[in-house]
């Protein structure tokens, strides 16, 4: 049973969609967002890990791209803000609700009947984000695809596209690591699904919060591949993890 409370997006649509949560590891770091999904803060990140805790704080993963697909086609379940100033795509309008507690969920609702459920725990005692997506109504085929986009930098700075970032991957099974540059630490995404490299480059990210500030709030962000997930067959997770290492935990 869940506890705490639940916005519908009846009213995320205004200041609630841009209500903040966040979520702590114990160590320094952190993961944070938006009801809706939007990341308006350069702090904004789904695993910023603290390098030497509690200080030293890096942006491993900023966030993901994640679509769904079932019998009446592919759907968005993210949202971006892009520079000048454009939403794109609108993954903001299929959320149904939000809960805070136990830890950030979402119900996402789709044209066709099928609901998901989103989930975002971050672990007390390591560098760990934890992404799980379960299908709650609906039947047929339903697919997940999930983009993890990536920077690799001091969190007060922001990333701008380049040739030394490093996309190679090293691959076991549906479990991937990272390491972007040599002097950050590595990231790795242990999961239930099937990954393919595709290595690609998403630019011009705009923070609002950070432009409504006069500062500046545009970034890049590299995305190394997509991981791919059967729904019909049972919850997809993903386990963000700083370092490279591939075993799961006990």
């Amino acid at each position: 049973m869940r506890h705490g409370r639940t916005d519908t997006m009846a009213e995320a649509t205004g200041k609630a969609a841009s209500a903040e949560w966040l979520e702590a590891d114990g160590l320094g770091g952190f993961a944070s967002g938006t009801v809706g999904g939007e990341r308006t803060r350069r702090y904004h990140a789904l695993l910023l890990s603290a390098a030497t805790p509690p200080t030293g704080r890096v942006v491993l993963v900023n966030g993901i791209e994640a679509s769904v697909e079932t019998g009446a086609g592919a759907v968005p379940l993210t949202t971006q803000r892009y520079a000048p100033d454009v939403r794109h795509p609108d993954g903001w309008r299929r959320v149904a609700a939000f809960a805070r507690s136990p830890w950030p969920s979402w119900t996402f609702a789709l044209d066709d009947g099928t609901a998901l459920e989103q989930e975002i725990l971050v672990g007390r005692d390591g560098c760990e984000t934890v992404l799980r997506w379960r299908r709650t109504a609906g039947d047929g085929p339903c697919r997940l695809s999930v983009r993890p986009l990536l920077s690799g930098r001091d969190y007060h700075a922001l990333h701008r596209e380049n040739a030394g970032f490093d996309f190679r991957p090293t691959v076991r099974g549906g479990n991937v690591a990272w390491r972007p540059y040599a002097d950050q630490p590595a990231v790795s995404a242990l999961t239930n699904g099937a990954y393919r490299h595709a290595p690609d480059w998403y630019r011009n990210f705009l923070y609002t919060a950070e432009r409504d500030r006069g500062l500046d709030g545009v970034e890049d962000l590299a995305s190394p591949g997509v991981f791919a997930f059967d729904l019909e067959r049972g919850e997809a997770v993903m386990v963000l993890r700083a370092g490279d290492g591939l075993a799961a935990r006990p």
